[in-house]
């Protein structure tokens, strides 16, 4: 105390009894005032390093350094000897981690990326740190702490351990351990809740660097897939360059067929005609019959040719899309169909209002082909039904529909209906190439739809068909 104060209090007391007394009195207020202060500046200097913990957060510095920083300040700031942060291994039931950043005195030794293995926090602590727990050891060996623990943390040399859980939103992602190894330490509340502070703001990072590498993970997908993108859209321009260089050919096979096939076809049919008209009584009747089976088979190659033109046309000819009255088609072709047999006793079902929208002529093919079916095979019924209507699905498509009590078919086959050529009937009993089901297929498929059938020998049969709208043509 100064001595000038000393000497003006003496003054003021009636004995040295009262003066020692004042002395006594003053020297314990400015003892407790200068440990107020010596307070204030440490808790001063804590809020300065809080401070700088979440300048770097706002900096969006990376996790490491924010780890590395914070535990130089606070090692310096407590006089302790080590500070980690303590990693749990992902899915290890917070059994097993590594020491991830510290700063420790240069006296011990590091921690860093030491495998750990505690088989009791899990079971018996991992719950309560993620509930926020702090622990408090003043000495390991006086603390009544597990022998497992006591052998983890003797390892590091520790003696005092403050431990703090660092929480990831609510998962217990690791530990802010705070280390003092020379000697038992007394944790002050002022430090126990400094250290808090500092886990919660470490909290605050960790959250920030998940949300960080989430962002990180989703733009190189998105980069990945613009870049797959760019990939498939190169193979796709490669594949519609290939795809013309094929309908070229096709185009060109298309007009060899219809010009350099059709000509020698048509000399066959007709000198085999001229035969039989002008050396008819030169001919036995075994000749007479092998020159009207090579007049049928030329023909029938003939309209073999037509039919593969017709298919090859349906997939190559441009689309105009447009709304088309099914209904109306359905009753136009019937009537055709009925004009041209008068006689035969079909009655025709049509449901009206069935409007689409597609290629007109491509969807008049489609009609052509099944309600042609259904007049073909319902021919031996002496009264046969004929119906075009349509259902809803689930998903507000309308499915299509032409149905019959003709002679059907085995479902065993209904494989083969739809693949150009192949037929379930015998040519004696019903004219045709097999052609017309593959038609069919091909031009529904262009309007994003599709086409099956079902069916039973001698019950009748139904073919279906969807047409999706608005589907891209390529």
């Amino acid at each position: 105390m100064n001595q000038e104060l000393l000497a003006r209090l003496r003054n003021f007391c009636r004995d040295e009894a009262s003066f020692e007394q004042v002395q006594q009195t003053l020297g314990d207020e400015f003892q407790s005032l200068e440990q107020e202060i010596h307070q204030a500046q440490l808790q001063m200097e804590q809020q300065k390093a809080l401070f700088r913990v979440i300048t770097r957060l706002r900096e969006s510095i990376d996790l490491e350094t924010i780890f590395q920083a914070t535990a130089a300040e606070v090692r310096q700031l407590l006089a302790v000897d080590r500070v980690g942060m303590f990693r749990f291994y992902a899915n290890s039931g917070w059994d097993d981690g590594e020491f991830v950043s510290e700063d420790v005195h240069p006296d011990f030794s590091s921690a860093i990326a030491q495998p750990i293995h505690d088989h009791c926090f899990g079971d018996q602590f991992a719950v309560h740190y993620q509930q926020g727990r702090v622990q408090n050891v003043a000495d390991i060996y006086n603390a009544g702490l597990s022998d497992c623990h006591i052998q983890v943390l003797a390892q590091f040399q520790v003696r005092a351990n403050l431990v703090v859980p660092l929480l990831q939103g609510r998962h217990l992602w690791g530990l802010l351990c705070i280390h003092q190894c020379r000697a038992p330490r007394q944790w002050q509340e002022t430090e126990i809740e400094f250290v808090h502070q500092i886990a919660n703001h470490l909290g605050v990072a960790l959250q920030h660097a998940e949300l960080l590498a989430e962002l990180r993970a989703e733009v190189i997908e998105r980069q990945q897939a613009e870049h797959r993108a760019q990939e498939l859209n190169q193979e796709l321009q490669q594949a519609i360059v290939e795809l013309r260089a094929v309908n070229r050919e096709l185009e060109a096979f298309s007009y060899s067929v219809s010009h350099d096939l059709r000509a020698p076809l048509r000399g066959i049919d007709g000198f085999s005609q001229a035969l039989l008209e002008d050396c008819l009584d030169q001919l036995d009747t075994t000749g007479q019959d092998y020159l009207r089976r090579i007049r049928s088979a030329s023909q029938r190659m003939g309209q073999l040719i037509d039919d593969l033109l017709t298919l090859s046309r349906v997939t190559r000819s441009d689309m105009h899309k447009e709304s088309v009255d099914l209904s109306r088609l359905a009753s136009r072709i019937c009537t055709d169909l009925h004009q041209a047999l008068p006689e035969r006793q079909v009655e025709f079902e049509i449901q009206p209002g069935l409007v689409t929208h597609g290629d007109v002529r491509l969807l008049q093919v489609v009609l052509d082909n099944l309600l042609n079916n259904a007049w073909k095979f319902t021919a031996k019924q002496p009264q046969a039904k004929i119906e075009f209507g349509a259902t809803a699905q689930e998903d507000g498509i309308p499915v299509y529909f032409v149905r019959d009590n003709g002679v059907g078919f085995d479902m065993t086959f209904v494989d083969k209906l739809f693949r150009p050529f192949q037929r379930l009937h015998g040519m004696h009993e019903f004219p045709g190439n097999g052609i017309g089901l593959a038609t069919v297929q091909r031009i529904v498929h262009r309007h994003g739809g599709q086409v099956w059938a079902e069916g039973a020998l001698n019950q009748g049969s139904t073919f279906y068909f969807t047409l999706t709208e608005g589907v891209v043509e390529t």
